[in-house]
């Protein structure tokens, strides 16, 4: 093959690459690479999904649209956050500068839509987005996936609701997006939403919870007490050692608010360190140590007192 037919085959492939960039009819932006996948699957291929891989609800926020911030919020992870140190340092920052590309190359004129549901880290996220979309005149519309899948997928008795758009299948998000786009946010509604973006951009916690239909920072230690109570729960049928991904599982996958495994496990490893639990192994990650309370029964046998958890 000579080089002028590679020369045509490869300008031949770029050209295809870009019809199809340009082809793109609505651009969508959804917290996380899971529910991004899952849009991916159930959305035609004239949609461009952007997933945002970060997790909003913890970690500082401290000006993350700007590098000086980014770098920051990378360092409290590398710091409390069991992820892989290679992952941080390499994949995190790629990923999260590609998809900030993506969105500032969101063309003029193409609808957005901004996936969300009732937890602190879509609503965040949708604050976010819609910081990084200010200068742009594109009609931006919200579904909220969770009141969406309420309205139009009634739950059945002692079925649980759906706490994170992850959680949705690929066919029902094709659903929600065909009944519940709506009309495209205003321009107070937009000017709204970024002010609250600000104002989060200024605190200091580094956790953050979704209640009555507001974002509300809170102590890190906030979730210790469920933690200790779900403990309490597992030792009832195993007096011994459980396995640290076994506690994790049953806080992450009971709580009404996502808070990410990643986040539960630094909390557990902040109670051993704090003297509540026992351990056995090493915690470089939940799959290798086991926990254990360290006799937090009281007198009526049940929960442990508000002013030892204080002291934590």
């Amino acid at each position: 093959m000579n080089c002028l037919m590679i020369f045509k085959k490869g300008y031949s492939f770029i050209l295809k690459k870009r019809k199809l960039e340009w082809e793109y009819e609505t651009y969508h932006i959804v917290c996380g690479e899971s529910p991004a996948g899952a849009l991916k699957v159930g959305l035609s291929k004239e949609n461009k999904v952007i997933g945002f891989p970060d997790f909003f609800s913890n970690g500082p926020l401290c000006k993350p649209h700007e590098e000086v911030g980014r770098k920051k919020r990378l360092e409290w992870l590398m710091d409390h956050i069991n992820m892989h140190e290679d992952y941080l340092e390499m994949r995190y920052e790629r990923k999260i500068a590609k998809a900030l590309e993506e969105i500032d190359a969101i063309p003029a004129g193409k609808p957005i839509v901004i996936w969300t549901a009732d937890n602190a880290d879509e609503q965040t996220g949708l604050r976010y987005f819609l910081h990084l979309l200010r200068n742009k005149e594109n009609n931006v519309h919200v579904i909220n996936t969770a009141q969406s899948y309420k309205e139009l997928f009634p739950a059945k008795k002692h079925q649980s609701i759906l706490r994170h758009s992850g959680e949705a299948d690929p066919e029902k998000l094709k659903v929600i997006l065909e009944k519940n786009i709506g009309s495209p946010l205003s321009p107070e509604e937009r000017n709204s939403f970024v002010s609250d973006w600000q104002a989060l951009s200024k605190t200091k916690e580094v956790l953050r919870i979704w209640e009555d239909n507001e974002i509300h920072s809170v102590p890190e230690s906030y979730f210790d007490e469920y933690i200790i109570e779900s403990a309490k729960k597992l030792h009832k049928s195993n007096k011994g050692f459980i396995k640290s991904a076994r506690l994790i599982g049953e806080v992450i996958g009971h709580l009404d608010e996502p808070i990410g495994d990643g986040f539960a496990e630094y909390r557990v490893r902040s109670l051993i360190y704090n003297g509540i639990f026992a351990i056995k192994g090493i915690p470089k990650s939940m799959r290798y140590y086991s926990i254990k309370l360290k006799g937090l029964k009281t007198k009526n046998g049940d929960r442990p007192s508000s002013d030892y958890l204080l002291k934590l």
